[in-house]
């Protein structure tokens, strides 16, 4: 369930429906409060006429007689059982002129500040006898216990109208709470989804309504989405696997997994760079096999191929961790020594290098002769660029093999 917010669907269809309501049930109030209003005074007023008829039946024989006394005693004796609503009661003959009055003299007990109330009604009825008018009666009669009955009335259905509210906003919150709950759980979802990209989510279906039809759509789309980020997922893997392969085949040389000549001259770049830079000296060297040409014509390519992979672990084992061997080609290794310790290190590491190559080779059940010749240089000393410390290198290997192969020449001249 979401969070109840002032921001909420649920509250706004509260609001909404609690105005509709209210304006309804105001209007309702309001109409049959003045209906009352109407049917109470009209009520009033025909029991006023009636009273008013049957007064002046009584004071007809006293007005033919011409007997006022008795008039006014009759006047008296009747209004009393009026209530205090009867303002006056005047009987008058033919002339107009007062025969018998009654009237009260206090105030009314209750001003009176709603519009039409506090008014009083007047009614003029014929004194007849034996169809002859001998005067009229003249009846005044307040409205002011009829405001008091009616102000009872509004002030109790006011009262029962605002805790009916109460209990209607109370049941409205419930109940569309209830019947939006899942279209709250659908928005959380989207929510939920949206923050984590995690599309295994589902939206709960409780009824096969809109809302529960959306939210299957909701969950299909879902499933599409997550069926599709994961083709996507292995898709990309796949070619971030193929990438790799691609990178690695691009590098390496596939034979004796070393670093091929690509890979060689972007380290010579990096490593030049850092050397002009003042960062440290840089041994390189280029190894050349020595015979290898007649281990491939004797026994083979295949053998001169195993011949590689042999020589490549046997190099291996006398370098540093920080030192790279590389092949450029052929029977041609190079090797970057980063950072150099010292010349006389990097002879004696080549001279390690060629005992190791030396050893004796036993291939297919023969004992072949193997060797290496090794050219060396150093930057910046031989070269401060990389194709300057290549010639360097690559002349003193030539020196070694020209000086009768198995042995290590440093590179001659300076080239600062």
């Amino acid at each position: 369930m979401g969070r109840f917010t002032q921001h909420s669907l649920v509250r706004r269809l509260t609001r909404l429906n609690l105005a509709v309501m209210a304006g309804a049930l105001a209007l309702s109030f309001l109409l049959t409060q003045a209906w009352v209003f109407l049917l109470a005074r009209q009520r009033q007023q025909e029991a006023t006429e009636a009273a008013a008829g049957v007064m002046a039946q009584n004071v007809a024989p006293m007005l033919a007689f011409e007997d006022s006394r008795a008039a006014q005693a009759l006047l008296d004796e009747l209004v009393s059982r009026r209530g205090a609503d009867l303002m006056a009661v005047t009987v008058q003959d033919r002339a107009g002129r007062v025969y018998a009055q009654w009237q009260r003299t206090r105030a009314p007990a209750h001003p009176s500040w709603l519009p039409g109330f506090g008014q009083s009604y007047e009614r003029r009825m014929p004194v007849m006898v034996q169809g002859e008018r001998l005067g009229e009666l003249v009846w005044v009669e307040s409205l002011q216990g009829l405001e008091r009955v009616m102000l009872r009335i509004w002030l109790g259905s006011l009262a029962l109208f605002g805790a009916t509210g109460a209990l209607a906003i109370a049941a409205l919150r419930a109940v569309q709470r209830r019947a939006l709950s899942p279209l709250i759980a659908l928005t959380d979802l989207t929510e939920q989804v949206a923050q984590s990209q995690d599309y295994s989510l589902r939206a709960p279906v409780v009824r096969q309504d809109e809302v529960g039809r959306l939210a299957g759509r909701v969950n299909e789309m879902l499933g599409r989405i997550e069926a599709w980020h994961a083709d996507l997922r292995a898709q990309l893997e796949h070619e971030q696997r193929a990438g790799h392969e691609l990178h690695r085949l691009a590098h390496r040389d596939h034979l004796t997994g070393l670093p091929n000549r690509l890979s060689f001259d972007l380290e010579l770049e990096r490593h030049v760079v850092h050397v002009q830079q003042g960062g440290y000296e840089l041994g390189l060297m280029f190894i050349d096999l020595d015979h290898f040409k007649a281990i491939n014509d004797v026994l083979g390519h295949d053998a001169g191929d195993e011949v590689l992979v042999e020589v490549t672990q046997r190099m291996h084992h006398s370098l540093r961790v920080s030192d790279t061997l590389f092949r450029l080609g052929g029977d041609e290794f190079a090797l970057l020594i980063a950072p150099l310790g010292s010349e006389p290190s990097m002879e004696h590491l080549a001279e390690r290098l060629i005992q190791a190559v030396g050893e004796p080779l036993s291939i297919r059940g023969r004992v072949m002769p193997l060797g290496a010749s090794v050219g060396g240089a150093i930057a910046p000393r031989h070269g401060r660029d990389a194709a300057t410390l290549l010639r360097c290198a690559d002349a003193a290997m030539y020196e070694a093999k020209a000086a009768g192969k198995h042995c290590f020449r440093m590179a001659r001249h300076d080239n600062d």
